[in-house]
């Protein structure tokens, strides 16, 4: 289907909806804020690991926090709007809110719905630029790049198997240097290995997520990681990232790169492996779905562990001073 018969489509389905003007439920429900805590991890760990060399701004963390929510809940409604468009999805999709095939939402609506968050992210952005000096831009472009183009031509980068890696990018390098850099403008190779485990454990979230539509993804040569190299590489890789994030932080610990209370992230462990023994032997895509709700959940407690390890750390450098 061409681009013109698409949009047709689109059309079509729009001025054949007579429902109301959508309510605030179904705005919630397609930004999707379960997926959330995915920006909260890194924005609590970039913060800390700031507050770990010496300096914290309550402004500069609700702006930064709160521009980064917009910006994914934008990327939520990108996705719903583009996965329709392109018809990824279908009405009996598991893993989309399908508010436009329920004619809950238009197309359209969805699509401002994208446009109005990345909106309110810009605007937050101004006060990041004000405190913290024009570079914070590139972030704030960057993220909107990717959080776009994911889902929309010309890149697609989910239906590329780029999904992953973007991701790992966005969440977790991006997101956590940048609350570190809106409260100290400058590289922190603290900032970026502290983004390590919390990228790993938002690219587990997605991964998961494609394991899950795995066949649907199939069906429509959408060419994730796991439909790429099959079901059972997207288990083992699920069960890499989780364990592999333990390892990493320990391993910075050991090299001194984050401070000893770091290891506090183990208290989760009994979580990951729970999760992982789950996942490894799951068959199901319902299992499947619950392993993704249980790693998000995961991603948020490993993010706040460490953040608190961290921010442990800097109350200790302040009081031996």
């Amino acid at each position: 289907m061409d681009t013109n018969e698409t949009s047709l489509k689109v059309t079509q389905t729009d001025s054949h909806n007579t429902k109301p003007t959508p309510s605030w439920k179904v705005w919630v429900k397609t930004a999707r804020p379960f997926s959330l805590t995915a920006t909260v991890s890194p924005v609590l760990v970039g913060t800390a690991v700031a507050a770990y060399d010496g300096t914290f701004h309550l402004v500069s963390f609700l702006a930064a926090l709160f521009s980064a929510l917009f910006l994914q809940i934008g990327a939520n409604y990108f996705n719903e709007y583009f996965d329709y468009r392109y018809e990824l999805d279908t009405a009996e999709s598991l893993g989309a809110s399908t508010v436009i095939f329920r004619h809950e939402m238009t197309a359209a609506q969805v699509f401002s719905g994208g446009i109005g968050s990345f909106f309110i992210a810009a605007v937050l952005g101004l006060v990041l630029i004000y405190t913290s000096g024009p570079a914070i831009i590139l972030f704030g472009l960057a993220g909107m790049a990717i959080a776009y183009f994911y889902s929309a031509k010309p890149f697609k980068f989910a239906t590329r198997g780029l999904g992953d890696i973007l991701v790992y990018i966005a969440m977790g390098l991006l997101m956590t240097w940048g609350a570190y850099y809106v409260q100290i403008p400058r590289w922190s190779w603290e900032a970026f290995f502290a983004s390590v485990p919390v990228g790993f454990l938002v690219t587990a979230i997605l991964n998961m997520n494609n394991v899950r539509d795995y066949q649907d993804d199939l069906a429509v040569h959408k060419r994730t990681l796991p439909v790429r190299l099959g079901q059972v590489f997207g288990k083992r890789f699920h069960a890499f990232l989780l364990v592999g994030s333990y390892i990493a932080v320990t391993l910075f610990v050991l090299l001194r790169l984050l401070p000893l209370c770091s290891l506090a992230v183990w208290i989760t462990f009994p979580l990951a492996f729970s999760n992982v023994r789950a996942v490894l032997s799951a068959t199901d895509r319902r299992a499947f779905a619950i392993g993704i709700k249980r790693t998000a959940q995961l991603h948020l407690q490993f993010g706040v562990m460490l953040a608190l390890g961290i921010a442990v750390a800097a109350i200790a450098r302040i009081v031996g001073a």
